[in-house]
C-alpha cells in the first residue's frame, strides 16, 4: 500500500504519537508511507524514527494564502506519490485534504483518524465532509465511535476502534537508578506518584497538589512528580499552588526529558487527573508498560484501557479525596501496589504493543481498499 498521513499538529501529543507510531509499523511492513506534516516536536519525532516526510503544511494558519499553499502543495504530493490512502490524523482543517483528494486522486480511499478529544459538530459542512470526502474512520477509542455514530449519523460498518499502542521494548519494568532518586532528593522509603501531562487546566494538576496535601501526616512520605511541557500553566504556578497547600517539599518538577522510561521506574503509581481529554492516553499506556498501576479519573479512553481493581483505580474527577484515598490504599500496601502493576504490564503485552497496533492498522487499510476497489467517483 502506498500511504499519506496527514499530521498537522506542533506538538508531541497523543494524536501525533498514533500517527507516526502507525507510519513506523506500517513502513516495517512493506509499505509506503509519507507524513504531511509542519515543523514541531511531532516532526522531530518523525525525523528521529527515519520516516518519510514533507514538512510544508500550513493547515493551522486559517488563512486564505495558507489554505491556497496547502492546495496547491497538497494536489503536487498527491500527483507525484499516487497514494493508496489518504488519512489525516488531527480535527483542524481536515476537510482540506480530504477535498483535494476527492477532486485529484478519484481511486484513492480517504480514511479520517479521530483520536482528538473534541466531538464532531453536528453542522451540514461537516456531515457533507464525512459522507461525501471520507470513506471511512479509524477511532481511538470506543467512545469516538459511539460519538461519531451519533454526532455525524454514520452507519457503525463505516467505523473500526483501535487503541493506541506504547513501545514495550523502550517503556519496561527494571530496577530503578537509585542516582535518579537521589538527584530528585527523594528518600529510599518515600512513596512517588506521578503525574506526566503537559501543565494546562484540563490535566488537573491542582486536584493532585490538593490530593497530595490530604496525605501530608501520612507514612511513607508521599511525593508527586510532576512531569511535562508549560502550556497555558507555567511550573511557577505549580510551586505557588504547592506552596498554598502546604506541601512545596512534596512536589518535583520536571520538563520535557530524554529519560522518561527511567524516570517512571522510579516511581510506585501513576496518575491522571484529567478534567477530560485522554482522547487516547499516551500516559496511561506509559504508566503501564513500566509496570505501574494507575489510578485515573473516569473521562476519554481511560475506562476503556484501565481496568479498576485489576491495574489500578478509576475515580471521578474533580475529586481529590477519591484519589487522595486510592492513593493510601497502596501506599500503605506495597504488595498490592506491585500486583496491580504487574497486571498493568500483562494488559499491555496482550493488546497495546506496536506490533499488534500495526498489523490492525494494516489489516483495517487492506480491508477497506478490498470493500472500495470497485468503487468510482462522479
Amino acid at each position: 500500500m502506498k500511504i499519506i498521513q496527514i499530521l498537522n499538529s506542533l506538538n508531541w501529543s497523543a494524536s501525533s504519537a498514533y500517527c507516526i507510531n502507525a507510519s513506523y509499523e506500517l513502513i516495517k511492513l512493506g509499505h509506503d508511507v509519507l507524513i504531511m506534516t509542519m515543523p514541531g516536536m511531532a516532526l522531530d519525532h518523525i525525523k528521529e524514527l527515519g520516516i518519510p516526510y514533507n514538512d510544508q503544511l500550513l493547515m493551522n494558519q486559517n488563512s486564505l494564502w495558507g489554505f491556497v499553499h496547502d492546495i496547491k502543495l497538497l494536489k503536487k504530493v498527491y500527483k507525484y506519490f499516487e497514494p493508496d490512502i489518504v488519512s489525516a490524523h488531527v480535527n483542524k482543517n481536515s476537510w482540506l485534504p480530504a477535498f483535494v483528494a476527492r477532486k485529484i486522486l478519484p481511486n484513492s480511499i480517504i480514511v479520517r483518524v479521530r483520536t482528538d478529544i473534541q466531538p464532531p459538530n453536528k453542522h451540514i459542512l461537516n456531515l457533507i465532509v464525512h459522507h461525501k470526502w471520507t470513506d471511512y474512520i479509524i477511532c481511538g477509542s470506543q467512545m469516538h465511535k459511539d460519538i461519531c455514530i451519533k454526532n455525524l449519523f454514520l452507519s457503525p460498518d463505516r467505523l473500526s476502534v483501535i487503541y493506541g499502542c506504547v513501545d514495550t521494548n523502550k517503556f519496561n519494568p527494571h530496577d530503578y537508578d537509585s542516582n535518579i532518586r537521589k538527584s530528585l532528593n527523594i528518600k529510599e522509603n518515600d512513596f512517588i506518584v506521578c503525574l506526566l501531562g503537559r501543565l494546562s487546566p484540563i490535566k488537573g494538576h491542582e486536584y493532585a497538589l490538593k490530593a497530595i496535601s490530604l496525605l501530608k501526616n501520612i507514612k511513607p512520605e508521599i511525593k508527586i512528580l510532576c512531569i511535562g511541557y508549560e502550556a497555558q500553566r507555567t511550573f511557577a504556578w505549580l510551586n505557588e499552588e504547592a506552596k498554598r497547600l502546604g506541601i512545596p517539599d512534596r512536589l518535583i518538577c520536571m520538563g520535557y526529558c530524554n529519560n522518561l522510561p527511567e524516570l517512571l521506574n522510579c516511581i510506585d503509581v501513576g496518575i491522571i487527573t484529567s478534567l477530560g481529554s485522554e482522547a487516547n492516553s499516551r500516559a496511561a499506556l506509559e504508566y503501564m508498560a513500566c509496570g505501574k498501576a494507575v489510578i485515573a479519573t473516569k473521562v476519554g479512553v481511560l475506562p476503556e484501557i484501565i481496568k479498576d481493581k485489576e491495574n489500578g483505580y478509576l475515580i471521578e474527577k474533580g475529586n481529590p479525596e477519591a484519589l487522595a484515598e486510592s492513593i493510601k490504599k497502596l501506599a500503605l500496601d506495597r504488595d498490592k501496589c506491585l500486583e496491580l502493576g504487574k497486571n498493568s504490564r500483562k494488559i499491555i503485552e496482550e493488546n497495546f504493543t506496536l506490533e499488534q497496533f500495526g498489523k490492525r492498522m494494516e489489516a483495517i487499510y487492506l480491508s477497506i481498499l478490498k470493500k472500495y476497489s470497485l468503487k468510482s467517483y462522479l
